[in-house]
């Protein structure tokens, strides 16, 4: 599986410099598998080049919120410095060589999963750089002619009352994915209830969040067999062996997902022979580029490519341009619950009976202010 490549010819630039921006804030408390997240964090990266133009990134940092802190210090310390004064074109090559610093911290902190995540953060920030310097959308960079997705609302509650559903399709939105994996006595009958209160034309998905073991996701995918839902996310966690995932499909009929705790693209190739809904996340693992990359894999083998975000609007955006860009029917995940740190208002009037249109600005299309936030900046720096 090959990284992700422009269409066009990119421009010639060097880094002058990197500005990192940690933000932890109290948000609306979500229930899930996992328990009661109340906070949201991320690390945010502007850089810039020697023009003054600049690109945005996101760096995953939600469990817990507070690992912004410590994935800003891996940037400061580890990749700022070298990126700075770095001469590049292509993209994945310059993220390429930003693993030697950090290897590390991976072979010595044993820490893969924040090295991947503060990557896919630089690699999506100098793709948006670089489409900016050209004055084109992402997606078209990449070599994308649409710009209309299918998008969905989601995090949902199971109990999730249907004024705020109705308040959700007067945004736009005929898609909604709602949590599971926990409670199941409980919030599965009302699961199923939702599924059935919806209208003809929408769409129900559900998101177990590696909440279940094999034997309870085969009890449970037993008793949601009942409903139409489009996919069943992460009804086993990633640690669990490619036999109890086989096993698990082989018993349903209902569409089985999961990427978003992928890290590897050897992992996504192996996936794809028991999955049907393709996730990565742009914020976690690859960037633009290599989400990209799988995107284009799964759709050659004939899986539903729906990028993962759950973060802020400039990984959602990110993610809506790599859609774009692959040229399939997946959809886009649009997290609605409060986030002091998401603006939606980035994207809100994009959206149009359940499905998200991309402007033709310059890179991600939208520009960055952090003043609506810096309340929540716990850490901050520029590297020069």
């Amino acid at each position: 599986m090959t990284t992700a490549t422009a269409v066009v010819e990119l421009p010639v630039t060097t880094v002058a410099a990197v500005s990192l921006y940690a933000f932890v804030a109290p948000a609306e408390s979500i229930a899930s598998s996992f328990g009661v997240r109340s906070e949201r964090g991320v690390v945010l990266i502007q850089i810039q080049d020697s023009s003054g133009s600049c690109g945005w990134g996101e760096v995953w940092a939600g469990m817990p919120a507070s690992g912004a802190l410590h994935r800003l210090n891996l940037l400061r310390e580890f990749v700022a410095p070298a990126l700075v004064g770095t001469t590049f074109q292509e993209v994945p090559p310059a993220v390429a060589q930003l693993r030697r610093p950090l290897m590390p911290v991976v072979r010595l902190a044993g820490e893969p999963g924040p090295v991947a995540q503060i990557l896919g953060g630089i690699d999506t920030a100098l793709w948006d750089l670089q489409a900016r310097r050209l004055g084109l959308p992402l997606y078209r960079v990449l070599g994308g002619t649409r710009a209309r997705m299918r998008c969905y609302a989601s995090g949902l509650a199971p109990d999730t009352s249907p004024a705020r559903l109705d308040r959700l399709r007067e945004q736009g939105f005929r898609a909604f994915k709602f949590k599971a994996g926990f409670d199941d006595a409980r919030t599965i009958p009302l699961l199923l209830a939702q599924q059935r209160g919806l209208e003809p034309a929408e769409s129900i998905m559900l998101d177990a969040n590696c909440g279940w073991d094999l034997a309870a996701a085969k009890q449970a995918m037993a008793r949601l067999e009942e409903g139409d839902f489009a996919w069943i996310e992460e009804p086993l966690g990633p640690e669990c062996a490619a036999a109890e995932w086989q096993a698990l499909k082989a018993m349903t009929r209902l569409p089985v997902a999961a990427g978003e705790n992928l890290a590897a693209s050897g992992e996504f190739v192996e996936a794809m022979s028991w999955l049907d809904v393709i996730q990565p996340d742009v914020a976690k693992w690859g960037g633009v580029s290599g989400v990209h990359a799988v995107g284009l894999h799964a759709m050659a083998l004939g899986r539903q490519f729906c990028p993962h975000s759950f973060g802020t609007h400039i990984a959602a955006m990110a993610s809506a341009h790599v859609l774009a860009a692959t040229g399939g029917e997946g959809f886009l995940e649009l997290d609605v619950n409060h986030n002091p740190l998401r603006s939606t208002c980035t994207y809100g009037g994009w959206i149009n009976n359940g499905f998200l249109s991309l402007p033709e600005a310059p890179g991600l299309g939208f520009e960055v202010d952090l003043r609506s936030i810096e309340t929540y900046c716990r850490a901050s720096c520029t590297v020069r």
